[in-house]
């Protein structure tokens, strides 16, 4: 075997070409090879603009000594999260299941046929905070495997019958009937941070999928409406804004968001601009309205191609004597900002505001663009994958800022990208997730479906043209043929991944399960009705890991 990754068009994948361990893409042959020869299976799961992949990769990876190790216990995939999300929703679940934190990078120990047994994030090299070094547990996995494979059966044999348990399902949607919403939703308020905004007292995500399902609350309760104010400042003035620039960073590593991890995802920028604008309806709280426009702006000047929007910008820069360095490129000195008022505060050289007031971030704007006109770093790399789902969720953003702001000009910008995607991605009712400058890359997966009906929905409800539904539709029925089965809705067209649970976008199946609660009337066949009761049974006995499905039930019950 050698490495194969240089036959690969995904960023991520090439990033690993050259790496001693020899990485096999993740196709169906592969695993048979790895059951002709009996081997267990290492799987590494990332995306190209991951900090800590690039640091597991630097320290292990790029190790011959390391390499040789996991070449000799293991046969190695490297998978790119983006390409086959369903892939990496299996396997993060298992870590969830294991009671670990998912993750990437994500590293997963596995028998021949794919089943884990063991799995983690990010390994170090040496024994660190508790932490084994990564190539003491090869060497334990690999001897585990060879020497009594039945323990290894048996670790994933408990994985498979916690997942046959965990799709069944005794509630259905007559249930929630009975189902109190108003204590599901304290269920989201207790993880609150009433302090600091967002969720949880550890690092902050922005996650969107709980602050939409919120925005229910805010006419009708001070406190949900004070934390989601709170949130909304804290998105606006702190680390986690990329306030020269513009764009928001993936997440910030502290509780009072000032210093965040640096990739720029595009999923993250739609979300948030969502978000935002929603706030802004609610409060006409102009700060709001801004960081938006300002991201969606960003996204459009930095994120364009002829083929649709890149999935991404690095984390890592290159510093001034050709280093790699996280967040580099957005670093500030103390000197940089001393002729700045008050409002200011540099936290390990990343900008955050002290308040949240329009007029002054409009004035500090200017000095923003001098320092973004005198900033001679090498702007980080991109990825430049276009991503289906993720695309039509930008188009959202841009819908949502032509029906707030009544521009035009967003309005063509949304219809331009939709052509671009119909043009590259859509041929009939087929979807094709990912393009290389055009060169797509034919899997298949429901968050595609999902997203693409959700937006020319989108679309028939601001410009009223009925083509736009005959078309969602369409793809409706399609979906219903590849991703259902049995009455269990999958994420990928295999149908082995059920996985109903919210993360940093909201979940594909809870997304589809709104469409078909809307527009079954309109779909010619007839739609398996246990979709709908195993949704309302996650939701019924797991609320507050499904805040997009608490969202959907919560109105169509409330019709």
């Amino acid at each position: 075997m050698q490495n194969e990754l240089s036959k690969q068009k995904s960023l991520y994948l090439k990033q690993h070409e050259n790496n001693p361990v020899l990485w096999q893409a993740y196709s169906p042959e592969v695993f048979e090879k790895a059951r002709q020869l009996n081997m267990p299976i290492f799987i590494s799961i990332g995306y190209s603009s991951c900090h800590w992949c690039h640091v597991m990769a630097h320290e292990t990876f790029e190790n011959e000594v390391a390499a040789e190790i996991l070449n000799k216990y293991f046969i190695c995939i490297k998978i790119d999260r983006e390409e086959f999300p369903g892939v990496d929703k299996r396997y993060q679940f298992y870590l969830h299941a294991t009671g670990k934190r998912g993750g990437w990078p994500l590293s997963i120990f596995a028998l021949p046929d794919g089943r884990p047994f063991f799995g983690g994030t990010y390994f170090p090299p040496k024994p660190r905070h508790g932490i084994p070094a990564f190539s003491e547990i090869v060497v334990q996995l690999g001897k585990l495997y060879r020497e009594t494979p039945q323990e290894a059966e048996k670790f994933a044999n408990n994985f498979d019958a916690f997942m046959q348990k965990f799709s069944s399902y005794d509630k259905r949607m007559d249930d929630l009937e009975l189902f109190d919403f108003h204590t599901a939703s304290e269920d989201f308020s207790k993880m609150f941070d009433t302090e600091f905004g967002g969720l949880g007292k550890d690092a902050k995500f922005p996650n969107t999928p709980v602050m939409n399902a919120m925005l229910e609350y805010y006419d009708t309760d001070l406190f949900v409406r004070d934390f989601l104010n709170l949130t909304a400042d804290k998105l606006c003035t702190s680390g986690i804004y990329d306030h020269v620039n513009g764009g928001f960073f993936r997440y910030a590593v502290d509780r009072q968001w000032t210093v965040p991890h640096f990739e720029k995802m595009l999923y993250d920028n739609a979300q948030n601009s969502l978000f935002l604008l929603d706030m802004y309806e609610r409060t006409d709280n102009m700060l709001y309205f801004r960081i938006a426009e300002k991201t969606i702006d960003f996204i459009l000047n930095e994120f364009s191609t002829e083929f649709g929007l890149i999935s991404a910008m690095d984390a890592d820069s290159l510093s001034d004597n050709g280093k790699l360095i996280e967040g580099y490129y957005y670093l500030f000195t103390s000197g940089s900002t001393e002729q700045v008022d008050s409002r200011i505060t540099l936290h390990e050289g990343v900008i955050n505001i002290n308040d949240a007031d329009y007029e002054g971030y409009i004035r500090l704007e200017q000095y923003f663009e001098r320092l973004r006109e005198t900033n001679t770093r090498e702007k980080p790399q991109k990825d430049t994958k276009v991503i289906l789902s993720q695309n039509m969720l930008f188009c959202k953003a841009l819908l949502k800022m032509f029906e707030v702001s009544g521009r035009e000009y967003y309005l063509e910008q949304a219809t331009a990208l939709l052509g671009k995607l119909r043009h590259f991605h859509m041929e009939d009712d087929n979807l094709f997730r990912i393009g290389y400058h055009g060169d797509i890359m034919s899997h298949v997966t429901l968050e595609d479906y999902a997203q693409t009906v959700d937006t020319l929905l989108t679309f028939l409800s601001i410009t009223k043209e009925r083509a736009f539904l005959a078309e969602a539709v369409k793809l409706i029925r399609r979906a219903n043929e590849l991703f259902v089965n049995d009455g269990l809705l999958y994420l990928d067209t295999d149908r082995t991944v059920v996985d109903t649970f919210d993360d940093s976008m909201p979940s594909p199946i809870a997304v589809f399960i709104d469409i078909l609660l809307n527009y079954k009337e309109l779909i010619d066949e007839d739609i398996d009705s246990r979709l709908f009761d195993f949704a309302a049974d996650r939701l019924i006995k797991y609320a507050s890991g499904h805040p997009t499905l608490f969202l959907t039930f919560k109105r169509y019950m409330n019709k």
